[in-house]
């Protein structure tokens, strides 16, 4: 105890007298180290007296030397470069930095530990909670709690809370199944991050991590094969955890960009590989989220490399508000090269046992590897309380009798309706306002309907819907009666009847300048029924069979204002005439993922493109038709990511008439003009094409989109800040009966805005077309596109 401590200091240089940094010098017998600085300088505190002293650096020759340390002693040593690591050194004397020469020999060792195990099964829990202190609320979340628990209510946290049990097996290189052994929702689900463990994987040894739930872009890996051209690092520390060095490495993103990480992590010496991340993902790239961080930390396993802890945290910003989420995912129990059936590993990538939304308090607190949070614990126990009371039977009597009560603000505006909870039955009464149809064909008219719904408990439900609409001007009466089954929901096999009298549209498809003209409207009367349903994974069947009436509109009277608005707007006349129409069609996605819920199937997609084949043919002599015509439909679709580079998405269809014997106008098929300001969703449409034609024979339509998602952008400083991002696209079109062929390519920017939570993508584009009719054209187009949370995807 009474010996002293000194600072043994000196130069580490290479054969070139170059400072080296990031040499580690340590004590071997006193347990203690550092590195060398920027200028090659180390200083060392150690006890007086003899010492064994060690120089390490990737690249050269380690050297130990016996150094007798006493007040003032300097030490100054030169590296010899290993013979055996030539082009490590290269590396390290270009950069002068220890972090490029840790980080190549963590890219060279990826393979190695991604390649420990044929098959890993291992235990996943989850919690993820999210805290709002904004006012916003979902309309399902709007109705107030009964008085009684209102006390309570206001000292409750506010918040969104799920756990999940998994059990997760996997088989290198894709193989993955996910059973879902037990689940708690609690709260708006919609935001939470991780509530199965197909959200996301947060696998670092891959080149390319892509995770749909946080936006259209893939991330490349800080340790990636590419990495070293993507990231720069810095090694800003290191320490011993027991015998084993570990090094901390600041991440950066080389140049600006929205598909790279930013933080830190850590590398154990010697091992090459991540101990633990601390990594931000680009703020530009998140659509749902305002700001997204990951957590990782890893630890062997019989001898294997697994991940042991994981923290994900977000932020999601409204005008009213901030919204704050953690999930914690803690990974057990793993076992490896286990055998499994041929099959096990396919489509069906997760699966949800039986009861597992049916466990008791009794069995969370038993499987928690970390104990509830005195928040979490007081919002579970008010969530329990409401949900004892919510399922008794005089709460629920009290619900339905309010629901059930006949008001004058629920006649006016709202609709009633009367609800039976044993029979799980809801009829539903339009409201007065309902009554006033804002864009009616030939002047005021009144429409009112009334639904049936009954759920049962394997989750088959049916509904049925009749209305009827009145039009003065006219006095004629309309209405339509229509009912649906779905009779197996995890197949999602459905019938479904309709049958009326109203008007219909000679092109659906019109543009907005023409869908409203009289020569666009008919009268019809129809019946017709339906069948879809899947005959194996991806592959969907539909039949259908239809009879319609069709008359011109006669002496039919219009709006006088109405009228005007266009220049021509004489109806059709045309004879009265039938037709019968048998339609049947095919759609197969190959390779299609699904989770398996006990009552449901959730498809989530595939990697292969969608096939769909339709076929129509109107029957003559059948039922009074006199309509005899065949046509034919294929098409290819498939949307998918290009790496970094942004998201992709094409179409490609050719069809038409196999027969034309007996047409009436309405059955022709029309190609679309363009609309003037609008842009037409460009997978569905063209934008140029200056007026609506009917084709006859084969037509090949072709589109194609790239959003890049940032990609060019989020380099350029100023527009990076703004959040703009750029797409193109194009489309082709060849009609042979017309001799016309038409082709466009259009070229945007677009921006995401928020609306509460809701996402919205406002685009402005510049559009060139070509046509050998009409030569080239331009113009300018906006489109608004909303987002779909439930999907993880955009409308079109």
């Amino acid at each position: 105890m009474a010996q002293n401590h000194y600072v043994l200091r000196g130069y580490v240089t290479n054969a070139d007298a170059e400072p080296l940094v990031g040499v580690y010098v340590r004590s071997s017998n006193q347990g203690v180290g550092t590195i060398t600085n920027e200028k090659g300088q180390y200083e060392l505190r150690i006890l007086e007296g003899l010492n064994r002293v060690s120089y390490s650096f990737i690249g050269y020759e380690t050297q130990q030397l016996d150094v007798v340390t006493k007040q003032g002693v300097t030490q100054n040593i030169r590296l010899e470069v290993s013979l055996n690591d030539i082009g490590t050194v290269e590396i390290n004397n270009k950069r002068k930095d220890l972090s490029y020469d840790i980080i190549s020999q963590v890219i060279e060792k990826r393979a190695e530990y991604e390649n420990q195990y044929i098959t890993q099964k291992r235990h996943v829990y989850v919690k993820s909670v999210e805290r709002n202190t904004s006012i916003y609320k979902d309309k399902k979340e709007e109705d107030k709690e009964e008085d009684v628990l209102e006390e309570l209510k206001d000292t409750t946290p506010n918040l969104n809370l799920f756990e999940g049990d998994f059990t997760q097996h996997l088989k290198n290189p894709i193989g993955f199944k996910e059973v879902k052994e037990a689940a708690k929702k609690l709260g708006s689900q919609r935001t939470l991050f991780y509530t199965s463990t197909t959200d996301a994987d947060f696998n670092f040894n891959a080149n390319l991590i892509y995770v749909k739930r946080l936006g259209d872009n893939q991330y490349i890996s800080p340790i990636s094969a590419a990495a070293l051209l993507a990231y720069k690092y810095k090694l800003i520390g290191s320490r011993y955890e027991g015998n084993l060095k570990i090094y901390t490495i600041r991440v950066s993103p080389r140049k600006m960009g929205n598909a790279l990480f930013k933080g830190e992590i850590e590398i154990w010496d010697s091992l090459f590989t991540i101990k633990r991340v601390n990594l931000n993902v680009s703020k530009n790239s998140l659509i749902l989220y305002d700001a997204f961080n990951i957590q990782q930390s890893y630890i062997f396993v019989e001898g294997k490399k697994v991940l042991d802890k994981e923290n994900l945290t977000w932020t999601i910003k409204t005008k009213n508000g901030t919204s704050e989420g953690y999930c914690d995912v803690t990974y057990s129990q793993y076992v490896f090269d286990s055998i499994y059936a041929k099959r096990f590993f396919n489509a069906e990538i997760g699966t949800t046992k039986e009861d597992a939304y049916e466990k008791d308090t009794s069995f969370w607190a038993k499987i928690r590897p970390v104990p509830l949070t005195d928040e979490e614990a007081k919002y579970i126990d008010y969530q329990d309380s409401i949900l004892r009371i919510h399922t008794s039977k005089v709460y629920l009597d009290s619900i339905d009798s309010a629901y059930n009560k006949i008001t004058i603000l629920k006649l006016a505006w709202n609709g009633f309706g009367h609800i039976n909870r044993e029979k799980k039955t809801l009829w539903s009464f339009d409201p007065a306002i309902g009554l006033i149809n804002p864009v009616a064909i030939g002047g005021f008219r009144v429409r009112y309907g009334i639904s049936y719904y009954r759920k049962f408990e394997n989750r088959k439900a049916i509904r049925i819907a009749p209305s009827l609409n009145y039009g003065f001007r006219n006095q004629d009466m309309k209405g339509n009666f229509g009912g649906y089954y779905l009779y197996n929901p995890k197949k999602l096999s459905s019938v479904s009847v309709n049958m009326g009298s109203d008007f219909g549209f000679v092109n659906n498809f019109a543009t907005f300048a023409d869908i409203l003209n009289r020569s666009n409207f008919f009268v019809q009367k129809y019946v017709n029924a339906s069948h879809r349903t899947e005959l194996f994974n991806g592959f969907y069947t539909w039949i259908g069979l239809r009879r319609t009436t069709r008359s011109d509109l006669g002496d039919f009277k219009f709006n006088p204002r109405f009228d005007s608005a266009f220049a021509d707007n004489n109806p059709k006349r045309f004879q009265s005439n039938a037709i019968v129409l048998a339609s049947v069609g095919i759609s197969y996605t190959p390779k299609q993922l699904y989770i398996q819920e006990p009552k449901e199937k959730i498809v989530i997609g595939s990697k292969f493109p969608t096939f769909q084949l339709y076929y129509s043919q109107a029957v003559a002599g059948l039922l009074g038709s006199k309509a005899s015509f065949k046509e034919l439909d294929f098409s290819v679709s498939q949307k998918f990511n290009v790496g970094i580079f942004g998201q992709s998405e094409y179409s490609v269809s050719f069809g038409g008439f196999l027969d034309t014997s007996k047409l009436q106008i309405m059955d022709y098929r029309y190609q679309r003009g363009g609309d003037p300001i609008f842009l037409l969703p460009p997978m569905f449409g063209y934008q140029l094409i200056d007026s609506t034609f009917a084709t006859f024979g084969a037509v090949l339509e072709s589109h194609y989109t790239h959003q890049f998602n940032g990609f060019i952008t989020s380099k350029i400083p100023g527009i990076k800040q703004l959040g703009i991002k750029t797409m193109v696209g194009g489309g082709l079109l060849i009609v042979p009966e017309r001799d016309y062929q038409y082709s466009e390519i259009l070229v945007g920017i677009n921006r995401i805005f928020k609306i509460g939570k809701d996402r919205f993508r406002f685009g402005a584009y510049y559009v060139v077309g070509q046509s050998n009719t009409r030569g080239f054209s331009s113009g300018f187009k906006f489109s608004i596109n909303p987002y779909n949370p439930e999907t993880n995807s955009w409308s079109f």
